[in-house]
Order: C-alpha cells, then structure tokens, then sequence
C-alpha cells in the first residue's frame, strides 16, 4: 500500500513539468523536426532527387518595379511602383545538364536579348540597342538546380557570387534553413530541410559610395507540373523592396528540343533575326 501511494505521489510531480513542456514543444518550428547537420555532399545527394523534368520549355512573364519608388497602400503598408512599359517575356528550352537557351522578348516579340548554352559552348548576344540585360538577370536560377550533377549546381551558385560550399543551419524569418555560404558572407542560399527545395538566394551589390545593397531572390507558391515541382513566383528584392517578378506562364514537357534550329538561331546575324517566332516547338 505504501509503494503504491508513493508511485502515485512521484506520479503527480512528473505530470507538472510535462504540462509545462507541452505547450512549447506544440509550437516548435515544424522545420526544426526535420534538421539534421549535413555537409556539401550531402545536401547535393539529397537535391538531385528533386530534377524531375529531362526537356522542358518555359514561358515567364516578368513584371519591374521602381524599388525606391513606393507609395501608401492599404493599412499605410507601402507599395513598389509598377512599371508596365518595362515588362517582357521569356522564352526558356531546356535539357537537363546539357542545353539552356533563353530568348527575352519585349511584348511586341522583338527578341532583346538571347542567351545559348550547349555543353561547353556558350552565346550571349545582347540584341537591344538600349535595354541591356545582365547574365543574373535572365538567369533562371532555380532552374539551374535542377541537376544531377553537383559541379553544375555549383555553377549556379557561382553565377550568383557564392563561391565557397559550406553547409550550416540559420534561422530566417523565423525559419531554420540549411545556408551554403561562408558564415557571415553576404553570399549565400538558403535550403527548405523537409523538401531540400531551393528558398532563396542571397548577395550584395557595391554602391559607389562604399555602402552595399542586399540582393535577395526568392522562390514561392511552388507547384507541381508533370511530376516536377517548380516555383510559379520569383521575385527579386533590392534592400527589401521588389523591383522585378517572374511569373511562370507555361511549363510544357518536350519529347525533343529543336537543338539546330536553335543554334542557327543563335549563329546568325542579329540584324537578321525575325521579331516574330522563330523555332516550332510543336514538333
């Protein structure tokens, strides 16, 4: 009789603390579940599942903002400045691990710039003669992860200034995220642990006057299109204000890429090159 009412005395004071412990195990972050220390390796292992899609031809429509143009919205929450005259669109076919070839296009179908990627050769022709495009301006950079091969997703973080491949945890937005960066580097990306979906992408840009504006990428309201899972939205922030999304418009498997059509697009003379549709992808 003693033991048992000693069980039930040690019991009582057991269930407190648990009590106690309840409410802040609930509202953990449910990422903190998933989190485990991984290095460079192993995090690649683990994102060369996600490529899904072998060919594949993209149509983006990305809209521009004046970042330090912003104006009261509801609830005095402040708004970018749309810039409708800027817009275009993007026309992106794909291989995976082989081909990247994007054409930007103004809305008229005027090509303004066009970028060429087959295996070790590479085109880059600026076609406009006053808008210019940049390299990680029409790059689609999470495309770009979607790779087998580690040596090109490191190329893709390259293309964006990261160049060391060090894997550590970070909290971000009140989020843990696996971060590939140097720690304390204004370069780095940021890895979802539960998907080891690409989240963001981190750098800096040098002002004339020594101070910096941090350049920030992120990729949101992912969805799922013939078994892959992609971003339908891309938007860039400038010190934390939009200045440029990317919508995803069309996501269509291909059997085969029109690779000679193509490169002779590519090739020719830019002054020769039609303003309207030059290559059928329908075959």
């Amino acid at each position: 009789m003693k033991n048992l009412e000693s069980f039930q005395i040690k019991i009582k004071f057991l269930i407190i603390p648990v009590l106690i412990l309840i409410p802040h195990l609930v509202f953990l972050p449910k990422a903190g579940f998933a989190f485990f220390p991984l290095n460079w390796s192993d995090l690649n292992f683990q994102m060369r599942y996600q490529a899904q899609w072998y060919r594949v031809r993209l149509e983006n429509r990305i809209e521009i903002f004046d970042p330090f143009a912003n104006k009261m919205g509801e609830v005095g929450k402040k708004n970018p400045k749309f810039m409708p005259e800027r817009d275009y669109v993007q026309i992106i076919n794909w291989k995976r691990d082989q081909v990247l070839v994007i054409e930007t296009r103004d809305d008229e179908g005027q090509l303004m710039h066009l970028y060429y990627e087959n295996g070790d050769q590479t085109v880059q022709k600026q076609i406009d003669p006053i808008r210019f495009f940049n390299l990680n301006e029409i790059m689609p950079h999470y495309l770009r992860f979607l790779t087998k091969k580690s040596e090109h997703r490191e190329q893709a973080l390259r293309e964006f200034n990261i160049e060391d491949f060090l894997v550590s945890q970070t909290w971000h937005e009140n989020q843990i995220y696996y971060r590939i960066g140097i720690q304390g580097s204004d370069h780095y990306a940021l890895i979802d642990p539960k998907t080891f979906f690409l989240q963001s992408l981190h750098s800096s840009i040098q002002r004339a006057n020594g101070s910096k504006w941090k350049l920030e990428v992120k990729f949101s309201k992912f969805k799922k299109y013939n078994r892959q899972e992609y971003p339908q939205i891309t938007e860039y922030f400038l010190d934390g204000n939009l200045f440029k999304r990317v919508n995803l418009i069309k996501a269509k498997i291909l059997s085969r890429l029109p690779i000679k059509e193509l490169k002779e697009m590519a090739m020719t003379r830019v002054e020769t090159l039609p303003a309207t549709w030059t290559v059928d992808y329908a075959r």
